[in-house]
């Protein structure tokens, strides 16, 4: 999911720190790729089956989901010829903290098998289509034949100890790589110096790109590092949910007033704002005092319960009595109204029951700034591109995968001919300019601006004389 309308926001409040460019700018460039994110793509992207048809993930012959692979080695193969020297970061452990946004996406999940199954039963190819993406899963086995794949290719992999997106900021920051590429804007929470985006569905290299900068946005925003994290917090992220209520510019006018989320807290309840605060979030004697309530809440409606229960017996044993003294007829609908009558405390009891509670000491929000700020990312990793591995990309490609033969020799062709031709990358262009401070230019600005003061002072004069000196 990444941060919620971070990029509509920062399109809006910070323009500066976003641009377009082409693919062919990142020519000599090292990119860290989210791999997950690039395998989910690919495993919704290539498919087949045309108009009128279900469309389908391509298959081997054994009937395993090979679009992955096929999709992985098309887009690599377009970046290496594109002069980018790609490093696939994968996803390792999720964090305790992600677990909530884990179970939103199982619900997610069950809901669209349920809707597929209709869609199936209806005969609608649409929808059946619709929610066949939204079931596709990377798992064990598309992280692995992918790992299997770049590792064939040439191309080096780093398997992340948590989140993929912590990591590749982490390459970032120490200079081992120009820029991250993936769609999640946590990435940027994670401070990543350069985030791209759309950059693996770039089929051309005239393909627009998305580059966002950092260190642009934070000043755009007039934000520190702790703020815009905090702010990120509040937009939404996958650790956490939001204050309800608190929209992006609302988050962000609260954030540069108040600096941080405890002070935030401390003005909507001193205010008295009616912004949904998460239980999760409050200290923890707070959420003591509120389950407290609850409880009592619950205890009076218990005890309510029981005075219906017990006047509702005493109406069954009245009702008891007169059976004796009617009919059948008239007994079997008193026992059709006794029935009716005591059904409705239960059902009112399961209303009022089912408190969930958070096993937590401290408000969930501090968790998710400590992963934004101290993720568990390798260091120093020594990122090494090789020559590709013909013969077994082949035996990988065409006999485990059924990926035709002559495609495969051409796409090694054009790895070999990529390796080859960037083994001494040429120069990029901006790498020929470099801004010196002059060695007298303290001197020269003072000068300057002597003679802005001067002109300022001399045409103050000229108002003063009326302003038709020059005039004849």
């Amino acid at each position: 999911m990444g941060i919620k309308n971070l990029n509509k926001l920062l399109s809006e409040e910070a323009p500066e720190c976003m641009k377009m460019t082409p693919l062919k700018a990142l020519n000599g460039r090292k990119i860290a790729i989210d791999a997950s994110m690039a395998i989910y793509q690919f495993l919704i992207a290539v498919r087949q089956g045309g108009e009128g048809n279900v469309h389908q993930q391509l298959t081997n012959e054994a009937g395993e989901t090979t679009s992955h692979i096929q999709g992985m080695f098309s887009r690599t193969v377009r970046f290496l010829l594109e002069g980018i020297k790609p490093v696939y970061v994968f996803d390792g452990k999720p964090p305790t903290l992600k677990s909530g946004e884990l179970l939103k996406r199982r619900e997610k999940r069950a809901k669209a098998e349920a809707e597929l199954k209709q869609a199936k039963e209806e005969g609608d190819l649409e929808k059946e289509n619709q929610q066949n993406k939204r079931l596709v899963r990377a798992g064990t086995k598309e992280n692995d034949d992918c790992k299997k794949l770049l590792r064939l290719m040439g191309c080096p992999v780093v398997e992340a100890p948590c989140e993929a997106e912590a990591q590749c900021a982490a390459l970032c920051k120490e200079g081992k790589v120009y820029a991250s590429a993936t769609e999640d804007m946590d990435c940027l929470t994670f401070a990543t110096p350069v985030l791209l985006r759309k950059m693996t569905f770039a089929k051309e290299a005239k393909a627009e790109i998305q580059v966002l900068e950092y260190a642009k946005a934070v000043k755009a925003l007039n934000l520190t590092h702790d703020e815009f994290v905090d702010l990120c917090i509040m937009l939404g992220c996958d650790y956490c949910d939001s204050i309800g209520g608190v929209g992006p510019v609302t988050a962000l006018k609260l954030i540069k007033e108040h600096k941080n989320i405890e002070n935030v807290l401390k003005w909507i309840k001193r205010e008295g704002k009616k912004f949904k605060v998460p239980d999760s979030w409050l200290p923890q004697e707070e959420k003591e005092k509120k389950e407290e309530s609850e409880e009592e809440k619950e205890e009076e409606v218990d005890e309510k319960l029981k005075e219906v229960e017990e006047k509702e017996e005493e109406e069954v044993e009245k009702v008891e009595e007169k059976k004796e003294e009617v009919d059948a007829e008239n007994k079997s609908e008193d026992a059709n109204t006794t029935t009716t009558t005591s059904s409705s405390p239960a059902a009112a009891k399961a209303k009022t029951t089912g408190k969930v509670e958070i096993n937590m000491s401290e408000p969930v929000y501090i968790g998710a700034r400590r992963l934004f700020k101290e993720h568990e990312v390798l260091q120093d990793q020594t990122l090494n591109w090789k020559d590709c591995d013909g013969p077994g990309l082949t035996t990988f490609l065409v006999d485990e995968c059924g990926f035709a033969p002559d495609r495969v020799a051409s796409g090694i062709e054009k790895i070999k001919k990529a390796y080859k031709s960037n083994s001494k990358p040429q120069m990029r262009m901006d790498s020929f300019f470099t801004v010196k401070k002059a060695p007298n230019a303290d001197q020269i600005a003072k000068k300057r601006q002597a003679e802005k003061d001067s002109k300022k002072k001399g045409g103050k004069k000229a108002k003063k004389s009326g302003g038709f000196s020059g005039r004849r």
